[in-house]
């Protein structure tokens, strides 16, 4: 198989958030707990505190954190807006100073326990992989079963260009 065999639209589909989140993850996944809240009042200003909690809960949800964060589904968005009594149109001003994402972004690993892949750890991965392939053929769903595996040993989900290699 090639090593690319995406298409465009399925790296873009894969990078972002979905269009759509159902109501019941909404709630299971952007509800704040007190220690997350906690964490999040830390910061200072109201784009920082919703922009921070945004990626918390996206990498709890998808398990890694997507570069357009104003892709995320306005469901999502106003569900923390309200939690931290914050204006959903507030995200658009969030990560104007260069580290900010990259640097609330370690914090948020840090706290919900996950961390980058580890490059003796790949070996690991690829027999797992290799073992999964033994079985199904379908490289969409070997990607989709490396995402689940990834985020249930909450590691966080590399480029999809580094998937789409592993696959």
């Amino acid at each position: 198989m090639p090593v690319k065999w995406l298409t465009e639209a399925e790296h873009e589909r894969l990078n972002r958030f979905p269009a759509e989140i159902q109501p019941g993850d909404v709630i299971a996944f952007f509800t704040l707990t007190d220690a997350d809240l906690k964490l999040v009042k830390q910061h200072h200003g109201e784009a920082n505190r919703l922009g921070f909690a945004l990626q918390l809960c996206a990498l709890r949800y998808l398990g890694f954190i997507p570069d357009d964060l104003k892709s995320a589904p306005d469901s999502a968005v106003g569900f923390l807006a309200r939690q931290l009594g914050a204006s959903a149109e507030a995200i658009t001003d969030y990560g104007k100073r260069g580290h900010t994402r990259s640097d609330h972004a370690l914090e948020i690993q840090s706290h919900l326990g996950f961390r980058k892949v580890a490059d003796d750890e790949w070996i690991e991965i690829e027999r797992w992989l290799t073992a999964r392939a033994m079985e199904h053929d379908r490289p969409l769903l070997l990607l989709s079963m490396l995402c689940e595996r990834l985020h249930a040993t909450k590691l966080v989900r590399p480029g999809t260009t580094l998937l789409e290699r592993a696959v």
